[in-house]
């Protein structure tokens, strides 16, 4: 049900004109990737990092990363520009995929910071 939903929300970015409809169809190529223990490490020093979860307000219920700040994947359009262009920016989703998409339209829109935390929340769940 979520890769279903997930799929339609890519096509609809297409759709808007805010994603090219190849990226929609298919998985992210060459996102920039950052491992969860990486993302500890940071957050552990204090460094100036913005997290952001990209899956639903169902996901984010469920379980999320705390200081993580919630933008699903189909309001990013409306909501990007509230991201700062300083220090790292971590997306991060399910499972990869979403903030794959979500990276690719940052550094589309000038976020030359963002980066996909690679295998999402279930990688950082397994700690």
């Amino acid at each position: 049900m979520i890769r279903l939903k997930t799929f339609f929300v890519a096509m609809a970015l297409a759709a808007a004109g805010l994603v090219p409809a190849a990226m929609a169809q298919t998985a992210p190529a060459q996102v920039p990737l950052i491992e969860p223990a990486q993302v500890r490490g940071l957050m552990s020093l204090g460094g100036k990092i913005t997290v952001v979860d990209v899956r639903t307000q169902e996901e984010w219920n469920q379980g999320h990363i705390n200081g993580a700040t919630l933008m699903p994947l189909d309001t990013l359009p409306n909501t990007y520009t509230k991201l700062p262009k300083t220090g790292k920016l971590i997306v991060y989703c399910r499972s990869g995929h979403r903030s794959g998409q979500a990276v690719q339209f940052l550094i589309a829109h000038g976020y030359t910071n963002a980066v996909s935390m690679n295998g999402g929340y279930m990688a950082w769940s397994q700690k």
